[in-house]
Order: structure tokens, then C-alpha cells, then sequence
């Protein structure tokens, strides 16, 4: 099923989602290209909020949020199915998840930015099939776009388009979080793909919404929509999953930490406290 991605459609998108953050995966009319365009802009201003960050800290977990939905291109569209990305090396880490439902979470730990090009990234695809697939390669380029572009490259061997703008306001707020995805996959003629890499040279990433973003890239290519997604921060951690991971603790472990007072458990993708007593513990 599809939708011509055209100005009646475009119109009903922007007042369906209004001011929410959302996706739209979108192909060309005769050729094997997929374009995945997003905003979310409420949900990384969520993250930032949340774990309280401000400058390249939560410019990092941004771009890290834009990495993992773009990520999402890999799992089945609106399904459980979920990806992971990690950037880590002797500086920090930095995590962030993503499904095919468009919920997203993550957390940084210290900033790896600073020793960059000495770490790595791992994509981690939970397919709900068994061992969930990882793919490691190590960081290259200066950001996340482009270790995210090599990563395609070597591990899913596609030819890849993807970039991601991230502004703050003057307050330190998050002001605009938008990103695309272009796959061409094999058997695209070349005609095609110049078209398309002329489209990208003349975008801009700081105005157009994601339909008008999809009809940008696609200019010329007869666009038409084929799955939209609504994109939020999500984490669904909660008192019982905190339970059980202070009861995985070893005995003695967990008597030293409730000598001391209620047994405390941090979320850290939402930084949400959990306190047990012994009592709670059933101890």
C-alpha cells in the first residue's frame, strides 16, 4: 500500500502530527531507492532535559537519538523489533536504542568525543530471532554522520545517503533535530542516482519537515509514501525490572547495600530512582 506523496498528502501529515516528532519512509515511483526522513526535536530535547545536559554533552546523545531512529531502516517498520548503537573508547561511552515503533532512549557516560578516532561504534539489531546480530567497526571521520556512513558501508554494504542537524536556541534548548536515510539498493540505474545525489546537494536540513524533506530528495522521482511513523522518548524501565536486577546482587552484596539504608537502583537512560527496603525485597 501507498500514498502519492503529494500536496494533499503532505497537507494531512502536518496536521495529523502537528508539533509531534515523527517519520516518513517514502520510495520513488519506479526504482529501488528508500528514504527515511525525521524530525525529533521534542524527543532529543527530552533526552536532554532528562539527563540534564547542555553543550557537546547533549549535542552527543542527540546525534546519537538521530543515529539510532535512522538505525531503525535495518528492523521490521512498526514492530518491537529494536536497534542499538554505541560509540565508546577510553574517554566515554555514549548508547542510544531505537525501535521499529519509533521509541527511542539513551545515556552518555563522561564525553567520548574527545578521543574520537580511538574507539568504536557497535550496531546491535534485536530481531527477536535468537542472538541478536552485532556489528562492530571502528570510529573514523570527526562525528556521527560519518562513522555512521562508514559503518554502512562495511557492515550492510549499501550504498547510503544520510546527514543530521541538530540546533540549539540561545537557552541551550534544543530548537530543531531532523534527519534522513537514502538506501539505493542494487539494480538503481546510474541516471537515478545522479538525480538523487543532485537532490541532496541542495536541501536543507534546518527548515523543510519530513514530507517536504522526502519530496526534496525525491524531486523528479514521482514520490510516494509507504510507512509513518510517530517518534517519541520512551523507556520503559519500571519498579519491578529494577527489583529484579538488585535480586540477580549476590547475597552478601545486597546485605552491605541495605546496611546502609534502602537499596537504590538509577535508570540510566531516564535517570527515574528506585528505593527498596529490605521489607520490598522480601529479604
Amino acid at each position: 500500500m501507498y500514498r502519492e506523496l503529494d500536496s494533499k498528502t503532505k497537507k494531512e501529515l502536518r496536521d495529523y502530527f502537528g508539533g509531534r516528532d515523527y517519520m516518513v519512509i517514502a520510495v520513488p515511483r519506479d526504482e529501488l531507492i528508500r528514504v527515511y526522513t525525521l524530525r525529533a526535536t521534542k524527543t532529543v530535547e527530552t533526552s536532554r532535559r532528562l539527563h540534564n545536559l547542555a553543550g557537546k554533552e547533549a549535542e552527543t546523545l542527540g546525534y546519537a537519538l538521530l543515529s539510532a531512529l535512522l538505525l531503525t531502516s535495518l528492523v521490521k517498520h512498526a514492530t518491537t523489533q529494536k536497534v542499538l548503537i554505541k560509540i565508546q573508547n577510553n574517554c566515554g561511552t555514549v548508547a542510544a536504542e531505537a525501535d521499529g515503533m519509533g521509541r527511542t532512549r539513551g545515556f552518555i557516560e563522561n564525553y567520548p568525543h574527545e578521543c574520537w578516532a580511538e574507539g568504536t561504534l557497535s550496531v546491535v539489531k534485536e530481531l527477536r530471532l535468537g542472538t541478536p546480530y552485532t556489528s562492530i567497526v571502528p570510529l573514523v571521520g570527526r562525528n556521527f554522520k560519518e562513522s555512521l556512513s562508514f559503518y554502512f558501508e562495511q557492515s550492510e554494504q549499501t550504498r547510503t545517503y544520510l546527514d543530521m542537524s541538530l540546533l540549539f536556541d540561545e537557552n541551550g534548548n534544543v530548537r530543531h533535530a531532523c534527519a534522513y536515510l537514502v538506501q539505493v539498493l542494487k539494480g538503481v540505474s546510474q541516471k537515478s542516482i545522479d538525480i538523487i545525489e543532485e537532490n541532496l546537494r541542495e536541501i536543507s536540513l534546518d527548515e523543510e519537515g519530513p514530507e517536504e524533506l522526502a519530496v526534496s530528495i525525491l524531486k523528479e522521482m514521482e514520490p510516494r509514501l509507504i510507512g509513518l511513523k510517530e517518534v517519541e522518548y520512551y523507556c520503559p524501565c519500571s519498579e519491578e525490572v529494577a527489583r529484579a536486577s538488585l535480586l540477580l546482587l549476590g547475597q552478601e552484596e545486597l546485605e552491605d547495600i541495605l546496611s546502609e539504608g534502602p537499596a537504590e537502583v538509577v535508570c540510566k537512560f531516564c535517570k527515574r530512582v528506585y528505593r527498596f527496603s529490605r521489607e520490598q525485597l522480601m529479604l
